[in-house]
């Protein structure tokens, strides 16, 4: 192995590059290697200072003052020219390197003759980024910079797997290969952003490989900001990457769709933990794609309960996308995934299936599963019953919907008209008119539930009129109520109601939530109302339409507060034609201080009239759209009973997340004793052997990172999870 130059550009930053110095100096064998610093014409007059110190205390740390800033890449270029014969390194000044670092790297650098460049594990280094890629990645309380080393090299798999191109931060290159290739394009970048990805795309050209050392961990802060011109040459070198590689672009994403180094994230994550040995549920859910920015109600429910409670037990959630059944397991500090191979089923509604029973007994063996939390069966067999039942362990299950009492979820008579408590004859009549099933199939399918509700150690509704809705159908059946929680600041309002009144229709407007009342709404005109769009609509608005309402369009969450502000809104109309079980949008509304009319179904009838916030109509008529105007009109002209209403909803305590978990956890430990244990090193080798199944999994959304400049932004942009969490409640249950 040859001897290596480790390159050090320098930009200011003086502290860092003490901090960054002083590590390669205490973790580096400097007879096998020696340290080049680079000042790049800082203007802080003590880093010419330090580096001449650091020059004279060490006689293999060569110190260069350009007579002129170059930039990363001229500066770089510099460094492997005075290199001249040895491999190098080219390092951040940001960076801390750690003990055995060099060492393994070129270990993986002369693993194969035709390895060009090594780019190791990082917090922060885009896709090599561990536990999670493409974030920037904080300390966890109690680990040390060494500590994190020595977890990444105690746990590697030493897979030395293949990148499509190495990162800057810390790239090992062999001199062999820079003889033949030639340094960084200084022509085309100028002063950086996309020198690097250039370079290692000629090694792919000349039939080298670009490496990730997955036993090497390296501290990156990269905390800068960015200036506009620093903007402006990251879209710059982007733009010529893509017209200089077009064939890389296709290449890069199907990378990025497959990500096929994530299960190296999830082994640190997973050796990073120091509590393995909790209570274990399983998790039954629908929807769990994209978690931390969907908006499904459902599923911010399930994901604010984990977070909440990873610490005392360890959450597994299973759900399906396309027969793909995926595994995510929730411990303290990390996730871990697996995904199971697709299977098919002919059938045209679910009841049992052999390969699912496969998946829940492999699942209930692995992670020693203590107790199963249903949140919705939907893409679910009812194999869970009888795995649960063989296994001695509980379940517990939540009402989120009506898909208990029949598959159309919101009780919707052939998917047009709520129908409130149907004969039987009328929903065999639905049943076949929708789906096509035959005159048997709603019997079996409350069977099934029945059975399993029977079985279940408890059963849970959000309100009351879920309940009460629920006992329609499964009479004796007992349910417990726990209210949902969200952690939704309370708003003051600043304004009065005026001469007109400013009226928002808030969320996804389908037909369930009353778009076909709303265009009835609006084939008039109003001279005192005027109407808010906050979301979307399901159909396109004619020219008459747009002129009586404004369509604000999709919103982020933590936009709404000054939304209502700006626009002045004094009512928020919920008009869903169906039984809500919850509805977090009343909650969002309440929040910010704005009355809400709703219709006389379900959960948004319960808590209006309950805690008297606002005003409830019948919409069950044959002019519902009128029946709407009326009581806005009425609303508009009686401020006495207004302003009483905005003393209520301003008496109101919204229920925290942190209320709703204390009920939940009291239940789970009410049936977990003792603790579990797992074999993590079998979950280890499970997690590495499940890539194979990785390609059907869909992270189009990762596709994005390689534009360089979204490389460089991606790691600032640092929302805190609590504030993620409030913002991205959804309208629906």
């Amino acid at each position: 192995m040859n001897k290596c130059d480790i390159i050090v550009p320098i930009y200011n930053a003086y502290d860092c590059v003490v901090e960054c110095v002083d590590s390669v100096i205490r973790n580096t064998d400097m007879k096998q290697n020696r340290l080049i610093l680079i000042n790049d014409k800082s203007p802080d007059e003590r880093i010419s200072k330090l580096l001449n110190k650091y020059k004279n205390k060490y006689k293999d740390i060569i110190v260069i003052e350009n007579e002129e800033n170059k930039g990363f890449v001229g500066t770089v270029n510099v460094g492997m020219k005075q290199s001249d014969k040895n491999d190098v390194l080219l390092l951040n000044s940001d960076t801390v390197v750690t003990p055995n670092w060099m060492d393994n790297i070129k270990k993986c650098a002369y693993s194969g003759e035709d390895i060009a460049t090594v780019t190791p594990l990082s917090n922060n280094a885009t896709m090599a980024s561990v536990p999670i890629p493409f974030v920037k990645n904080e300390l966890v309380a109690d680990f040390s910079i060494d500590d994190m080393a020595k977890i990444v090299e105690e746990c590697s798999y030493k897979d030395y797997p293949d990148l499509p191109t190495g990162h800057g931060f810390c790239l090992y290159i062999k001199r062999v290969v820079l003889n033949k290739i030639g340094y960084f394009d200084e022509e085309t970048f100028g002063k950086g952003y996309g020198e690097e990805n250039d370079f290692c795309f000629r090694c792919l050209d000349n039939g080298y490989r670009n490496l990730l050392c997955d036993n090497v961990y390296i501290y990156h802060k990269e905390s800068q900001s960015f200036s506009d011109a620093k903007i402006a040459l990251m879209k710059s070198g982007g733009e010529k990457l893509r017209k200089r590689y077009p064939e890389y672009t296709k290449k890069l994403d199907e990378w990025c769709r497959r990500l096929p180094i994530r299960y190296i994230g999830q082994n640190v994550g997973l050796s990073m933990e120091k509590n393995m040995n909790k209570k274990n549920i399983l998790v039954l859910i629908h929807d769990w794609h994209d978690v931390e920015n969907h908006l499904g109600g459902t599923t911010l429910h399930v994901y604010d309960i984990i977070q909440s409670l990873r610490n005392k037990y360890n959450f597994h959630v299973l759900s399906e996308a396309d027969n793909v059944y995926t595994l995510t397991s929730y411990w303290t500090n990390s996730e871990s995934s697996l995904v199971f191979p697709i299977f098919f089923d002919s059938r045209k509604y679910q009841t049992y299936n052999n390969e699912y029973k496969k998946i829940i007994m492999q699942i209930f063996d692995d992670f020693s599963i203590d107790l199963v939390h249903i949140h919705h069966m939907k893409n679910h067999y009812f194999d869970i019953l009888d795995i649960a039942k063989s296994k001695d362990v509980k379940i517990v299950y939540s009402i989120h919907d009506f898909y208990s009492v029949c598959p159309i979820i919101n009780k919707m008579y052939c998917n047009k008209e709520y129908c409130h408590n149907p004969s039987n004859e009328r929903c065999v009549e639905c049943m076949k008119k929708t789906y096509g099933f035959n005159e048997n199939m709603i019997f079996e399918w409350r069977n099934r539930f029945n059975k399993l509700f029977d079985y279940s150690y408890k059963v849970i509704a959000p309100t009351k009129s879920c309940k009460d809705e629920l006992l329609m159908t499964y009479n004796n059946l007992k349910v417990d109520i726990i209210k949902h929680g969200v952690d939704l600041e309370k708003i003051e309002r600043d304004y009065q109601l005026g001469d007109k009144i400013n009226v928002a229709f808030l969320g996804a407007i389908g037909i369930i939530k009353g778009s076909n009342i709303v265009s009835e709404i609006l084939k008039k005109k109003y001279n005192k109302i005027n109407f808010h769009l906050f979301g979307v609509y399901d159909r396109v608005l004619s020219r008459s339409e747009k002129k009586r309402i404004i369509c604000h369009g999709q919103y982020k969450r933590e936009e709404l507060p000054e939304l209502f502000k700006k626009n002045k809104i004094d009512l928020v109309c919920l008009l869903s034609i169906c039984p809500e079980t919850y509805s977090y949008t009343l909650t969002e509304a309440i929040a910010n201080e704005i009355p809400v009319l709703v219709s006389n179904l379900g959960a948004l009838k319960e808590r209006v009239e309950k805690d008297s916030l606002g005003w409830v109509v019948d919409l069950e008529c044959d002019n519902p759209a009128k029946v709407v105007i009326d009581k806005i009109k009425e609303i508009q002209k009686d401020r006495d009973d207004y302003n009483k209403k905005l003393e209520s909803i301003r008496n109101y305590k919204i229920r925290t997340v942190k209320m709703m978990v204390k009920d939940y956890d009291k239940i789970y430990s009410g049936i977990l004793k003792n603790n579990s244990s797992i074999n993590i090193a079998e979950i280890r080798n499970k997690i590495k052997n499940n890539e194979k199944y990785v390609s059907f999994v869909s992270y189009s959304d990762y596709a994005w990172v390689f534009d360089t400049l979204k490389w460089r932004i991606i790691s600032k942009i640092k929302i805190p999870d609590n504030i993620k969490r409030v913002f991205r409640r959804d309208k629906n249950d």
